[in-house]
């Protein structure tokens, strides 16, 4: 079933929404980049199932969709070492 440029779209908007988020959370204290670091794990699996559910069922476009939002996901946690206070 192919998907469509929406969803595509929209899936991608809330995988930045959630990706920019996450210092301002950590700004408030709520997450540190430690925790983040320890659900790394999980994070790539779901990137990698999300686009197997959301890209065709060929190889390239599902890398396609899954390498940004892993690259998103340690960009925020850069960010969040940035916002942390020693």
């Amino acid at each position: 079933m192919p998907v469509s440029t929406t969803t595509l779209i929209l899936f991608f908007s809330i995988a930045v929404l959630l990706a920019f988020s996450l210092p301002l959370l950590a700004h408030a204290r709520h997450i540190t980049s430690r925790q983040l670091l320890q659900k790394r794990r999980y994070v790539i699996l779901g990137a990698f199932v999300a686009a197997a559910l959301l890209a065709p069922p060929d190889v390239l476009s599902q890398l396609s969709l899954a390498l940004p939002l892993m690259v998103l996901y340690e960009a925020s946690i850069l960010s969040v070492r940035l916002v942390e206070k020693p």
